[in-house]
């Protein structure tokens, strides 16, 4: 079985709009429970990701829910999956606001394949 890597490639002002629906669809699909709470870790706030991001200009609060996201599993082994539901819905609130603020521009984006 092959596997294809691919590439978006995301205009600078589109930036925080493209990161913030992506961040949010994840974020909603670990508080509903379809994605385990460490789903965060790996593809979010891995350095390779978050770090270009920040370097780019990424907004701050954004750039603080991507730090966070590889603390829900432990924040639920520890206080129970009642508190990373509640810091999710805080994290979703803060996202969904910036959403309906107009903060964060509709994204557009192309894909090359490698």
């Amino acid at each position: 079985m092959s596997h294809k890597a691919y590439r978006f490639a995301v205009l600078e002002r589109h930036l925080d709009g493209f990161v913030t629906a992506l961040l949010l669809s994840t974020l909603e699909a670990m508080r509903s429970g379809f994605w385990p709470l460490d789903a965060g870790i790996w593809p979010l706030a891995q350095p390779s990701f978050r770090k270009p991001l920040e370097q780019a200009g990424l907004c701050g609060d954004i750039t603080a829910i991507l730090r966070e996201t590889d603390e829900l599993a432990a924040l639920a082994e520890l206080a129970g999956r009642s508190s990373a539901d509640a810091r999710l819905d805080d994290m979703i609130g803060t996202l969904r606001a910036r959403l309906a603020s107009g903060k964060a521009e509709p994204w557009e984006a192309t894909i090359d394949e490698s």
